[in-house]
């Protein structure tokens, strides 16, 4: 994520050389946030046993994904972005097909390949994404990618709480997170978000609440592998991006600002 968004600054330095990238980071962060959004909810609906409210969550977050990749092929100029975007549907095309398949998850549990390929393609999607520098950057970068890292986060909670041996059983350790390293991390970004939007009373609100549902999940990450709480990662998780979601949107198309109500 470092990466990308330092590459977006050599790219605004380079502009009047190499003129202006079409694919923008809100973009690339979109479908990022997607892609753990499938990734969670693919593990979800095994830890609820095939439920199928959460097989609705699971189509929707889908969609979500297959909008934002069809999203950056529209916006793709130019021969390396059009590469990128051709690499990012060849993955995209298996991760769907596994994520789709989850088809044991009534019984607590799904196939072993299946599993491999949800928890690694993501991972190796973004690195794809990270890689690319040109992107335009935009004022609300970082909020995207806060809320991509903590969808992320929550995707590997659930992963470990979906898998009786603890998440080891399916695949590499392709794009696995250690809580220990990603709780601080969140928090740094978090931070830096909040000094960054300080100005902005409905963007600093928004992340204020953030941060007081964070507060209800902290330790439930720090401690995963002595109190497993699915539910709870899960719910407060989603309710924090929609949250940023939702003042992003709003502050994009610069209409009222946002309220935001008590934490629940």
């Amino acid at each position: 994520m470092a990466k990308r968004l330092l590459g977006s600054l050599l790219a605004v330095a380079l502009l009047p050389i190499q003129g202006m990238a079409a694919i923008t980071n809100t973009d690339l962060e979109e479908f990022e946030l997607s892609l753990w959004q499938v990734r969670t909810d693919f593990h979800m609906l095994t830890v609820m046993t095939g439920s199928d409210s959460y097989a609705s969550d699971l189509d929707r977050s889908i969609s979500r994904a297959q909008a934002a990749l069809a999203s950056l092929n529209g916006d793709a100029e130019g021969s390396e972005e059009r590469d990128l975007v051709a690499a990012l549907e060849k993955d995209w095309k298996i991760y769907e097909d596994a994520a789709s398949g989850n088809t044991m998850a009534e019984q607590g549990f799904t196939n072993a390949y299946t599993i491999q390929d949800v928890n690694e393609l993501p991972a190796i999607m973004v690195e794809r994404m990270d890689a690319f520098g040109d992107a335009k950057s935009g004022q609300y970068d970082d909020v995207l990618a806060l809320a991509a890292y903590l969808q992320r986060m929550t995707s590997e909670y659930l992963n470990l709480a979906a898998d009786p041996s603890g998440g080891m059983a399916a695949g590499s350790d392709e794009g696995r997170l250690e809580f220990k390293d990603a709780v601080p991390q969140f928090e740094k970004m978090l931070a830096a978000a909040q000094r960054k939007h300080s100005g902005d009373e409905a963007m600093a609100r928004a992340l204020n609440q953030v941060g007081l549902k964070w507060q209800f999940i902290r330790e439930s990450m720090v401690k995963f592998y002595e109190n497993a709480v699915p539910f709870l990662i899960y719910r407060y998780t989603r309710q924090m991006v929609e949250t940023m979601d939702q003042a992003i949107s709003l502050a994009s198309t610069e209409v009222e600002k946002p309220t935001f109500g008590p934490v629940d």
